[in-house]
This record gives structure tokens, C-alpha cells and sequence, in this order.
């Protein structure tokens, strides 16, 4: 529970140090955007916590996202899939405002880290927003990346990044050593034991969803795939059975609800009889089964941490 005399303490800080109210709350807010800008939560929790900090500060919480444009978050479709955006960048491979789905991100990284393999490179420190729909709810999670001989693909980065911060919770307050004496107590007052469960979610929602997410791809492509497989005038008919399965999916996965018996669809069956050695071809609703009961299996956050990068 936040204490409601913030804008007591903030004047009382203020004459200590001999500041302004005003700038004070121009360096709170941008430590704070440091805390969701190094991966620590997301914006709109970052968004929630500067709200109750500064509820009994006028116009103080606009001023959290005026630098950044972090208030308008984008409109995204309940059948879409997370769009990653890359923001900071050294790599030249990934330019500034350059956008993909997150499938694409994490192909893309994944296969730009693999080509630097045996290159002496160096390093190269890249950050992304990724804009997606949990529970009906459009959200932003920034994640800061490196690129370069041994680094791992994004989603990989991302679980190591939460796990390391979950495991030395030292290291994600670390930002409010920047702030001065007085306003720093306060800060780690009010934020610091949020931070934690804010990974928590990270590491057993966010992580969780955006490995579902990439995993819906994996099946979209190998629906791709069979369908190739298949007589021409069986193709267009399997290929729409296959796609409205997979908006389904992605829809119950951005909204949280389950699919409803009704809508699993079942893909067409060829008359024509197999030939020897042909590999018996597996429904949409089969496929859809599948991914379901994947999805009751997958634990509740990160187990283990990633082997550590170069």
C-alpha cells in the first residue's frame, strides 16, 4: 500500500536538497522509465506504479512517458501475434524502427547470432518493444539485447535476462542508486517491492506467452507444409481450415479464454487412397488438441537459467 503523504515527503526531500518538486519528479520519472526500459516490468505496470506514487501530484504522470511516446500504446487485433520493434540499436543488421512479428524477431536474431559464430565481432547492444495483448489488454515490454558471436536468440535472452534479475534482485534496483540521498529511499520505498513480482509475471506469464506465440508459428508452418504435400484441389479448402485454427489460436491466447468445441475445425480428408511409405496426414482439430495440451503442461515460470552468454 502506497502512503498517501508523497507529496509531503517529495516537498520535505525538495527543501532538503534544496531542489524543485518539479525536477524531482523529472528524475523519479525517468529512473522509473529505466526500470521497464532494462527489461524489469512493463509499461503499463511501470505506468500503474507511477500513478499511485504520484496520485497527489498534479500532472506528474504525464510526465513519465512525455520523452518517450510510451502513453499511446498501439492498437493490436485480438488474432494478432506480438510485433517486436526494434528501438536502440548498434547492429547494423537491425535498424532503428525496423518491425516484424515476434516469430520473425526471434528467427531473425536467432540466425544473425549463428552467422557471427565464428566471426570476431564484438557484442553489439540492441533494444526492442514488444507491443502485445495479454488478457485483452494491450501492453509493452522492452528488452535489452546483444547481438554477436555466442548471444542466443531473443526469446532465449529474454528467459536468461528475467531468471538472472529474479535470482540477484540486487541487481534490478541498482537503477535507484542514480537518484539522490532522500529521493532514493523513497523510490526503493515505493517501487522496489513491486519489482519482484513484476518479474514473477515476466518469467510466468509474459515469457510463457510469447514461447506459445512462437509455437503457434512452428504449427502454422507445418500446416504450410502438409498442405503442400497435398492434391491441388485439396490445398485452398485445408489451408483455410488451417488458418481459421490458427486465428483461433492466437485469439484464445491473447484473450485468455478457451476455445469452444464448435470452433475446432477438422481439415478435409483426401478419397484419394496413400501410397506406400506415405506418412498419414493429422487434422487441424488433432493439431489443435495437441497445442492445448502442450499449452496445461507448461510450468508456471522459468525452471532453470540459460547457460550463460559471451
Amino acid at each position: 500500500m502506497f502512503p498517501i503523504d508523497t507529496n509531503n515527503r517529495m516537498k520535505e526531500i525538495a527543501g532538503n536538497l534544496r531542489r524543485d518538486v518539479k525536477d524531482l519528479l523529472g528524475e523519479s520519472a525517468n529512473i522509473v522509465t529505466g526500470i521497464f526500459k532494462d527489461g524489469l516490468c512493463t509499461v503499463r505496470g511501470a505506468a500503474n506504479r507511477w500513478r499511485n506514487f504520484t496520485r497527489d501530484i498534479s500532472g506528474a504522470f504525464v510526465s513519465l512517458f512525455k520523452s518517450t511516446n510510451e502513453a499511446l500504446l498501439p492498437d493490436l487485433s485480438p488474432e494478432q501475434q506480438p510485433i517486436v520493434t526494434v528501438m536502440e540499436s548498434m547492429d547494423e543488421n537491425l535498424p532503428i524502427g525496423a518491425r516484424m512479428t515476434l516469430s520473425e524477431a526471434e528467427t531473425r536474431i536467432g540466425e544473425l547470432n549463428h552467422s557471427y559464430w565464428d566471426s570476431d565481432e564484438p557484442e553489439r547492444p540492441v533494444r526492442v518493444a514488444i507491443d502485445y495483448m495479454l488478457d485483452g489488454e494491450v501492453d509493452r515490454y522492452w528488452l535489452p539485447l546483444r547481438t554477436g558471436p555466442g548471444c542466443r536468440s531473443l526469446l532465449e535472452q529474454m528467459a536468461y535476462h528475467v531468471e538472472t534479475n529474479l535470482k540477484h534482485p540486487e541487481e534490478a534496483v541498482r537503477l535507484f542508486a542514480d537518484a539522490p540521498a532522500g529521493l532514493r529511499e523513497l523510490l526503493h520505498e515505493q517501487f522496489g517491492p513491486q519489482l519482484h513480482d513484476d518479474l514473477e509475471k515476466l518469467a510466468g506469464r509474459v515469457l510463457t506467452f510469447f514461447q506459445q506465440h512462437h509455437t503457434i508459428t512452428k504449427l502454422e508452418q507445418q500446416f504450410q507444409t502438409q498442405a503442400a504435400a497435398m492434391p491441388q484441389r485439396e490445398q485452398e479448402k485445408f489451408l483455410q481450415y488451417a488458418k481459421a485454427a490458427v486465428t483461433d489460436l492466437r485469439k484464445a491466447a491473447n484473450t485468455s479464454k478457451t476455445i469452444a468445441p464448435a470452433q475446432e475445425r477438422t481439415a478435409p480428408v483426401s478419397p484419394v487412397p496413400a501410397r506406400c511409405g506415405d506418412r498419414p496426414r493429422q487434422s487441424v482439430k488433432v493439431k489443435l488438441h495437441q497445442i492445448k495440451k502442450e499449452r496445461s503442461k507448461v510450468p508456471s515460470r522459468v525452471k532453470s537459467r540459460p547457460a550463460p552468454e559471451r
